[in-house]
């Protein structure tokens, strides 16, 4: 149960691409919830370039308890989920007296029963970021065989790791330090890490979908995995650069040692130290130029201008239309 005096308003950004079906079954769950007994919820739906319209005669029907309204922000083109997302929290940002934002995909997966632990916890942690961490996976083996290498390679290069997805709540006082990086139009979870705001992590479990099957195959999940990295660009090559120049050094004492085994003694096979030393050459100069080569990098990306989500954003928003769902009213804005 939600305690407290004051009414605690909090923005529901969820993004959705052609699966209406499932986000009429998310808000009928989450208004469900118990203890939410003073909390007033506004939806923003980032309609991220479906290409089945919106049923907004099913919101009206409604008589919700907890959800106030719903803002429906139809995005100009498919931007993909991170990117919408990413919309949502910029929209989100100028929401007059909102407390908070919680971030969470419609298809069920994200389970309505944690939205209350979320918010209790970000009540007795104020301006930390809450993320729920799945404290138990169902995907098949290979799926999870994948994530672990995926986890040790982003350790790797990153130096640091990622436990946690887009489910999570964000209080206002962090929502434009957000806005403003650049990152968070890559990966939400990433960027909130990078982003130096302290985070609360809450154990959940996977929910299970309400309807059809998920869109995200190998491909895509390459693809975020990389849009992960991205956020570390820049101390992926630092790293990149430090390892060729160590591999460097390597290289040159190996060549060092071949050439002193072939003048001054009798190990070398005839033929032998010219291939070895034409081998580590090629090493040498190929870890030479990839170090030349992501240190150019760092610096091509330090010197571009960044896309900044606060402000361009907003770019990418066709309309929006607001669902007075306790009036049953409809407003529309361009």
């Amino acid at each position: 149960m939600i305690v407290g005096t004051q009414p605690l308003k909090v923005v529901l950004v969820v993004p959705v691409y052609d699966d209406w079906t499932s986000l009429t079954h998310l808000l009928r769950a989450i208004d469900a919830q118990p203890g939410l007994n003073r909390v007033a919820f506004e939806v923003f739906v980032v309609n991220d370039g479906s290409l089945a319209s919106a049923p907004p005669e099913a919101w009206y029907g409604e008589r919700f308890s907890h959800i106030r309204g719903i803002r429906l922000i139809n995005l100009i083109c498919n931007l993909g989920h991170q990117r919408a997302v990413a919309v949502g929290l910029v929209m989100a940002s100028d929401e007059a007296e909102c407390d908070g934002v919680i971030v969470m995909d419609c298809d069920g997966e994200d389970r309505p029963e944690d939205v209350p632990r979320l918010i209790v916890t970000a009540l007795s942690n104020p301006d930390r970021i809450v993320c729920a961490q799945r404290s138990k996976r169902s995907e098949s083996f290979a799926f999870r065989s994948f994530y672990a290498l995926y986890k040790a390679m982003f350790r790797l290069l990153a130096g640091t790791t990622i436990n946690f997805g887009n489910f999570c709540y964000i209080p206002r006082s962090a929502l434009h330090r957000l806005g403003h990086s650049s990152s968070l139009w890559n990966h939400l979870a990433a960027t909130l890490v990078r982003s130096r705001v302290p985070l609360v992590r809450v154990p959940t479990e996977r929910g299970h979908r309400y309807a059809g099957r998920s869109r995200m195959d190998f491909d895509g999940l390459i693809a975020l995995g990389l849009s992960a990295i991205s956020v570390y660009a820049d101390i992926v090559l630092v790293r990149i650069m430090v390892g060729m120049l160590a591999v460097s050094a390597a290289t040159v004492v190996g060549l060092a040692a071949v050439a002193a085994i072939r003048l001054f003694t009798e190990l070398a096979i005839p033929g032998w130290a010219s291939t070895v030393f034409g081998s580590l050459s090629v090493v040498l100069m190929q870890s030479m130029i990839f170090a030349v080569v992501s240190a150019f990098l760092l610096l091509s990306a330090r010197s571009a201008k960044p896309v900044i989500p606060m402000i361009d954003a907003p770019n990418f928003v066709a309309s929006t239309e607001r669902y007075d769902v306790a009036l049953r009213e409809h407003a529309r804005a361009s």
